[in-house]
């Protein structure tokens, strides 16, 4: 996995001219591909998740064009909340150059970039490359747990382009100092005392009510949570993190709390009324709570809210101090450049309980 990871070798080449354009320095992307940089990078097209990125930089001031995806949509409520675009709202105004699955080379050429950041696989890179004329570099989105060290590379990567080393380390140490101090608060719970919890309503490819969940879920594992479908063989599940789970299954898991990811909650409501699940526990007793939904798996500031929003209900004692909104707003200001967490609860509802308390 290595030989993938970031290795920026700003190697100064001999100016080359290409199409008008002034080369100066080759590096090597997240997929291992060497590519040679413009000496500008002033207008810069971010698709396939890597506009994410450069807006957690506090570099999306040179994007001349995004893919439809980015717009807000009345079809699909996720579309309006994707914090990188809330904040950057200028974004949503810009030309449209395809979408996630087929950019378009034509209209991407005559935005005239001269650099484009992209997710995915190196194949597609060079395809695309190829296509435009116009250097490509591959990032990951990653995430927070297991892909970590991927996201932080492609942050150092995406930085070292754009002239943002500094924000790239701030960014990385924010996350780290919130990851240890949810786990250092929780670290003294006996694992006999620990909450067992479930996450249902996770939207992946469509939308899902209760059995949409996902394994290692992070903010679960911050606060040292026992998620109960981290017990079930891989077999069962098939894959890693997000996965739909048959009924049967999980009415044998019986968890303390449930959370519900506002993206699927009214799908969820609706189904906790069911005699199927309307004699839960967690539902006689009123432990059923909304989670503000995260569409790229390294969002930040949701994934870290999520966090001590689920600590202060499993363990108020430990998180006394902590006021919800204003934390969530703390970080959306850290990482996004303002406070989002007003509009997000307006669009989802926010961290709220769901049942009134028995």
């Amino acid at each position: 996995m290595r030989k993938h990871l970031t290795s920026v070798c700003l190697a100064i080449l001999l100016p080359v001219i290409l199409p008008s354009v002034l080369f100066a320095a080759t590096i090597t992307d997240i997929s291992g591909r060497k590519v040679v940089l413009p000496q500008r990078t002033e207008r810069i097209i971010a698709i396939k998740g890597a506009l994410s990125i450069l807006c957690y930089l506090d570099a999306a001031s040179g994007i001349v064009g995004v893919e439809i995806e980015e717009l807000p949509s009345t079809k699909w409520i996720g579309a309006r909340g994707r914090t990188y675009s809330m904040a950057n709202p200028h974004l949503r105004r810009l030309p449209v150059i395809g979408n996630r699955s087929k950019p378009v080379p034509e209209k991407i050429i005559s935005l005239k970039p001269q650099l484009i950041f992209t997710g995915g696989e190196a194949q597609a890179a060079d395809q695309l490359q190829r296509q435009t004329g116009i250097p490509v570099v591959v990032l990951a989105t990653g995430d927070l747990g297991h892909e970590k060290s991927e996201f932080y590379n492609s942050l150092r990567l995406a930085a070292s382009v754009m002239g943002r080393q500094k924000r790239a380390d701030d960014v990385i140490n924010r996350i780290e100092k919130d990851l240890l101090e949810l786990k250092t608060r929780t670290a003294t719970i006996p694992v006999s005392a620990r909450k067992k919890v479930y996450i249902g309503g996770l939207q992946f490819r469509v939308g899902h009510g209760i059995l949409g969940t996902s394994r290692e879920y992070l903010p679960f594992r911050a606060v040292n949570a026992i998620n109960v479908v981290d017990a079930l063989p891989v077999s069962q599940t098939l894959v890693k993190g997000r996965f739909s789970i048959d009924a049967e299954t999980f009415l044998t898991l019986k968890p303390d709390v449930l959370f519900v990811s506002e993206i699927g909650k009214d799908i969820v409501m609706k189904e906790l009324k069911e005699p199927l699940y309307s004699n839960l526990n967690a539902v006689r007793n009123g432990q059923v709570y909304g989670l503000l939904p995260h569409f790229y798996s390294a969002d930040p500031a949701t994934v870290l809210a999520e966090g001590w929003y689920v600590g202060k209900v499993l363990y108020p004692e430990k998180f006394r101090d902590i006021d919800i909104s204003q934390k969530a707003d703390e970080l959306y200001r850290f990482f996004n450049g303002r406070p989002l967490y007003g509009e997000l609860e307006r669009i989802f509802g926010g961290f709220r309980p769901l049942l009134d308390s028995k």
